[in-house]
């Protein structure tokens, strides 16, 4: 291009300065800046002092952060008809569950539980064991509810709910099983709630454990709720005999989960803390 035939000025593009340590930073793609070009549309390298070097980690962590959540919100308003926190457990909340029992340590340690997740500090997960009638449900929505404040994607199923939105894929045009397995797999907070209490196929069984297996290995957090202990949950979910299954599941929740029970008017049975990701 012939810069002296144009009408309009033409000016040398000097760049800006980094913010940190005063470095010329050079415009990318553009050598000449054209007065009526806009500034502010001028990309511009990144210099590579240390400062520089973090502020821009930390940019892109939260470009990658933003993107993902969009990804899985646009997924979930696909898939859940109605919002998908059932209307009857948003109004549950710890303030709540504290003011009615007297024993609060389990409180505490699932609010330090929580409190870590938040902060994306939890690399492991929790199961909750109590007989029915024992708040699991009222507790993990607590849960649920604190880290939906805080900006974060939770999802709170029964085993079979998960499985009928992965069988509902195949009818639905542009969403995969993939795509459903994948939400699952990396939403800030999975929550199955009274697991075990279902009858559920081998397929199926073959599903959530690729779904679990996926937040163990990847470190993220899961929440359980159920009323068996490791050896009626590998009985509970067996198929025709076949334990093989049930026990990889069970053993994935057992190497990734801390376990809470929780008898009487919630009280610990064996009480555990939760602080620095250690059982004390």
């Amino acid at each position: 291009m012939d810069l002296k035939n144009l009408s309009y000025k033409v000016i040398a593009n000097e760049g800006v300065k980094c913010g940190f340590c005063n470095k010329n930073l050079n415009p990318i793609g553009l050598d000449y800046l054209y007065a009526n070009y806009d500034k502010n549309m001028i990309e511009y390298e990144r210099c590579n002092c240390e400062k520089a070097v973090q502020f821009w980690k930390k940019i892109d962590l939260e470009q990658e952060e933003k993107q993902r959540q969009e990804k899985y919100r646009k997924i979930i308003n696909n898939i859940y008809k109605d919002n998908y926190m059932k209307k009857r457990l948003q109004k549950y909340n710890f303030e709540n569950v504290s003011d009615t029992y007297e024993d609060t340590f389990i409180i505490n340690q699932l609010i330090k539980f929580t409190d870590l997740c938040v902060k994306s500090e939890m690399k492991n997960g929790l199961i909750i064991f109590g007989n029915i009638g024992y708040e699991k449900t009222y507790l993990v929505a607590c849960i649920a509810n604190k880290m939906i404040e805080q900006n974060k994607i939770v999802l709170m199923e029964k085993s079979s709910s998960i499985i009928d939105k992965i069988k509902e894929s195949f009818n639905k045009d542009g969403l995969s099983e993939t795509q459903i397995i994948e939400l699952y797999s990396n939403v800030d907070m999975l929550i199955i709630d009274d697991f075990g209490n279902e009858n559920l196929s081998r397929w199926a069984l073959e599903k959530l454990y690729k779904i679990i297996r996926s937040r163990y290995d990847n470190e993220l957090p899961i929440v359980i709720t159920t009323r068996y202990n490791k050896e009626q949950l590998i009985e509970q979910s067996s198929t025709e005999n076949d334990t093989k299954i049930a026990e990889e599941i069970v053993g994935v929740l057992n190497e990734m989960c801390y376990g809470i029970s929780i008898v009487g008017e919630i009280k610990a049975k064996e009480k555990v803390s939760i602080s620095d990701q250690t059982i004390c």
